[in-house]
Order: C-alpha cells, then sequence, then structure tokens
C-alpha cells in the first residue's frame, strides 16, 4: 500500500484514470468521452495530493468502491467532483472511528475499516 503523498502526480493521475474507469463502468455510464475521463482523473489527483496525502491510495479505491454501492434512494449518479469529494470524505469518517474503538480498546482484527496509522516519513539527507 502507497500513501498518496509518497506518490508522484504522474502514478496518481493514471491510478486516478484506473479509479473513475471502474467507476463508470460499475455506474452503468459507458458512453464517458476520453477527454472528461482525463480531467476528472486530473481533478482527482490533485484533490487526493491536496486533501487526502496521508489516505493510503487503496483507501481512495475503496471510498469509491463503497460510494458506488452504498445506499442511493434510487438516485441516479453523476460521477463528479462534489460526488466523489462526498464518498473521500465518508471514508476518512469510517476510518476515523474505526481508529477511535481501537483506541477504546476494541480488537482491531475485529473493527471494519480499521488500519494502522502510516508510519512517518523520515528525511534521510
Amino acid at each position: 500500500m502507497k500513501l498518496i503523498k509518497t506518490m508522484n502526480r504522474g502514478e496518481l493521475v493514471i491510478g486516478s484514470i484506473d479509479i473513475l474507469s471502474k467507476t463508470y463502468i460499475e455506474l452503468g455510464q459507458h458512453n464517458v468521452e476520453e477527454e472528461t475521463l482525463e480531467v476528472l482523473a486530473e481533478s482527482l489527483a490533485d484533490d487526493l495530493l491536496r486533501v487526502y496525502k496521508n489516505f493510503y491510495f487503496d483507501d481512495a479505491k475503496n471510498a469509491f468502491s463503497l460510494g458506488v454501492r452504498g445506499q442511493h434512494n434510487g438516485d441516479f449518479i453523476h460521477l463528479n467532483v462534489p460526488t466523489y469529494m462526498k464518498w473521500l470524505r465518508k471514508h476518512k469518517e469510517l476510518i476515523w472511528d474505526a481508529r477511535s474503538k481501537v483506541d477504546q480498546g476494541a480488537d482491531p482484527s475485529k473493527v471494519l475499516h480499521y488500519r494502522p496509522e502510516p508510519k512517518q516519513l523520515t528525511n534521510n539527507s
């Protein structure tokens, strides 16, 4: 698992294209233009670096996966920046809630969405 802040921009854009492509397919939206996908991937990569740099990239994947599969009350889901930001925020809350349960004594192996805190990066210069 890679921390987002350790990834270069190219890796993030390619990873974002993968996440978005899979999400569009899972939503049944197959007619997305390549230019639209590229622009949204650039935006997602920027947001991940700016707001979610301490996420693992797998956290972002999980946020999208859970977002697609979450309760939608029959509403049409249009994949755009507000939608994916809502999914990322919700996943961040799930991680924080899981960590809080473990901090209060719950068994980490039994807490859904728990993952250890990322190790601090050191500068060995």
